[in-house]
């Protein structure tokens, strides 16, 4: 049985977005195929209807707000979400920040410019936390 990922932009429009020169490789496939399911995620979240959009259907600015997430994803990789705490310890200093008390920091991985396309383009409404 194959599973079917969500996905809103090709690499294509992903390079032409970002100006970028990425090939079709697995490492960047998934990372679209995980900015574009946390776009759906935000979108489902935070609208009244949401449309079953495909690569040929999604609006423009769902497809640059994928385009960066993805770059967002890059740059900030998923340890720093796995837990709801922080800690740095440098001899005998150490600091701990703690996030709230959710085990999950999921929904803080969303890109701030990716949130302003979403809201810009109708499909999230804004949503103070």
């Amino acid at each position: 049985m194959a599973i079917s990922r969500i996905q809103y932009i090709t690499i294509a429009e992903l390079n032409e977005i970002l100006g970028t020169a990425y090939d079709e490789c697995d490492e960047k496939l998934l990372l679209v195929y995980e900015a574009s399911e946390l776009m759906k995620y935000h979108m489902f979240n935070r609208t009244l209807d949401v449309t079953d959009y495909t690569v040929l259907t999604a609006p423009n600015n769902l497809k640059l707000a994928v385009a960066y997430q993805v770059k967002y994803l890059q740059d900030n990789p998923d340890d720093e979400y796995a837990g709801n705490s922080k800690s740095v310890s440098i001899g005998r200093t150490s600091e701990t920040t703690g996030f709230g008390s959710s085990p999950s920091q999921e929904y803080r991985k969303i890109c701030p410019k990716s949130q302003r396309y979403l809201i810009d383009g109708g499909l999230m409404r804004r949503i103070v936390w």
